[in-house]
């Protein structure tokens, strides 16, 4: 199995840490293509707590179980638990789209609330804001890393392309695999990272326990 896309084969060669890599590579290799649906995701959410902060790795897999009732916590993770939901409880096979998507619904959560922190203007007016638009304001304000803002533009056409490409016949090819939904949730995590660290929002630099429960 390869990666469909050229922008996330960047983020697997160039973003990803070569531990990461080597976990998603060996998930990929002995559980979907030798496990299909019947694959074990352990070590992935092993790899997803070597980053630390708030990740799918510490929220319950099953979204009936939800620790972000509301507020602001929901906003920013509820799409990671979805994300975590259509790998461990769906097939990843079939829902990588939906993986890609709530990966970059999570990192439109962080780039409102980078831009609300860094604005004087009315925080109200950010909340519909989409990542692209979100990412050119944050970019204007050259406050972050042109690295993480080329990462970030990187994943707009990923996460566009999972909005908008749907593909409704069972006999075309898929728009994204196991491969694509897994590189692309681990590269929102950290672009997503890199911007909550710099706001010092709470519990980034912290490292939880893996949580496995389910309803």
């Amino acid at each position: 199995m390869k990666l469909s896309h050229l922008e996330l084969q960047n983020f697997f060669d160039n973003m990803l840490p070569i531990e990461v890599q080597a976990a998603i590579a060996e998930f990929i290799e002995n559980e979907i293509e030798e496990k299909s649906s019947n694959y074990i995701t352990d070590k992935l959410w092993i790899s997803d707590q070597s980053l630390g902060g708030v990740g799918a790795y510490c929220i319950p897999p099953d979204p009936k179980l939800n620790p972000f009732p509301g507020g602001q916590k929901r906003e920013l993770f509820r799409p990671l638990q979805y994300a975590r939901a259509d790998i461990d409880i769906c097939d990843v096979n079939i829902h990588a789209r939906n993986v890609v998507h709530m990966s970059g619904m999570h990192l439109e959560a962080v780039c409102r609330l980078v831009l609300k922190t860094k604005t004087t203007i009315g925080a109200f007016r950010f909340n519909g804001t989409t990542l692209g638009k979100a990412v050119h304001k944050i970019e204007n304000f050259y406050i972050i890393d042109s690295s993480i803002i080329e990462g970030f533009y990187s994943f707009i056409a990923i996460y566009n392309r999972s909005k908008h490409e749907i593909n409704q016949d069972d006999t075309k090819e898929r728009l994204f695999n196991a491969f694509d939904a897994v590189v692309a949730y681990f590269a929102a995590r950290i672009l997503g990272l890199a911007l909550l660290r710099y706001i010092n929002y709470p519990d980034s630099n912290d490292v939880f326990k893996i949580n496995n429960d389910r309803a």
